[in-house]
């Protein structure tokens, strides 16, 4: 998203005019009293949100005032029915806050504290969306180091979008994430094969598979977080059985760097991590047969080793 769409996305959701426009006022006028914004404001930041898709003009006299109605693009984030409606845009105004922070974050090396209430929500929301070919990938990417796995355990797998997709090949899934993911994630794969655990993956995990899969984990965790959790997924797998991370290595991955500095803005402990790391850190925990490698297709690595 471009930095120009998301921070007017954001401004209009501070000032009001977003909640105006979707729920009580159709034109600009109408717009500027609810909001308490000049007219001009609400003009061009409702005109830029119908050339950006999030917003409609409806039909009408030519010389009325136009009237600007929401489109199924803005749906998803401003009435939130559903976690897989919601796409990604909520989440990136957050991660936006969290950026204006960052020069107080770096200063002080405690992440800004900002009441976003809607964050837990907010980041499934753009789990849920991500890209069906880049889930295939991962999950292929995955068999292929354990073509006999059974059993699969979905490490921080949000939204479920892997753990369904391992289902769909019929492995025997668990999908292990924060309580409050696991909260949401009941209200809309009750009814898939997936048994839901709630946990720390860094304190410990449950045992007997032949798979751990952790995908985009890594680089939410600190050094020290993922060595516990490389350490709990050697003990969480059967004698043969391999973890396999799906991440952006830095190095290797094109923007890697750039996306260690998001997750300074973005998590307590968080940043992107080197081969060389990923690698000492696997056999440290005891995996052996480690490896590096791309995926064809998207821009990720897979980062493996066998027990």
């Amino acid at each position: 998203m471009d930095y120009r769409e998301a921070l007017l996305l954001r401004a209009a959701r501070e000032t009001g005019v977003l909640d105006a426009v979707t729920t009580e006022a159709e034109t600009a006028p109408a717009v500027a009293e609810s909001a308490g914004v000049t007219e001009r404001s609400a003009r061009i930041a409702l005109d830029a949100m119908v050339e950006l898709g999030y917003l409609e003009v409806l039909g009408g006299d030519e010389d009325a005032e136009p009237r600007y109605e929401i489109t199924n693009r803005a749906l998803g984030f401003v009435a939130k029915r559903d976690v897989r409606s919601i796409g990604p845009v909520p989440h990136t105004l957050d991660c936006v806050e969290r950026w204006i922070r960052l020069p107080e974050t770096m200063e002080s090396g405690d992440l800004a504290d900002l009441p976003l209430d809607d964050w837990t929500t907010n980041f499934a929301g753009a789990m849920a969306s991500v890209d069906d070919a880049a889930v295939r990938a991962g999950v292929t990417a995955a068999v292929h180091r354990t073509p006999d796995a059974e059993r699969v355990l979905d490490v921080g797998g949000g939204p479920g979008r892997f753990a369904k997709e391992f289902a769909r090949r019929g492995f025997d899934v668990t999908l292990l994430d924060r309580p409050e993911v696991v909260d949401i994630d009941r209200r809309f794969l009750e009814h898939e094969p997936i048994e839901l655990v709630a946990g720390d993956a860094t304190d410990d995990l449950p045992e007997g598979f032949d798979l751990v899969f952790c995908s985009r984990v890594a680089h939410g965790l600190g050094p020290d977080e993922n060595r516990r959790l490389l350490a709990n997924a050697y003990d969480a797998l059967d004698p043969g059985g391999a973890v396999v991370l799906l991440d952006r290595v830095r190095g290797r991955a094109d923007g890697a760097a750039l996306f260690g500095a998001h997750m300074l803005a973005q998590t307590e402990n968080g940043d992107t991590y080197t081969e060389a790391q990923f690698t000492e850190w696997l056999r440290e925990a005891g995996f052996e047969g480690v490896e590096v490698r791309d995926v064809p297709g998207i821009d990720q690595q897979v980062i493996a080793g066998r027990r």
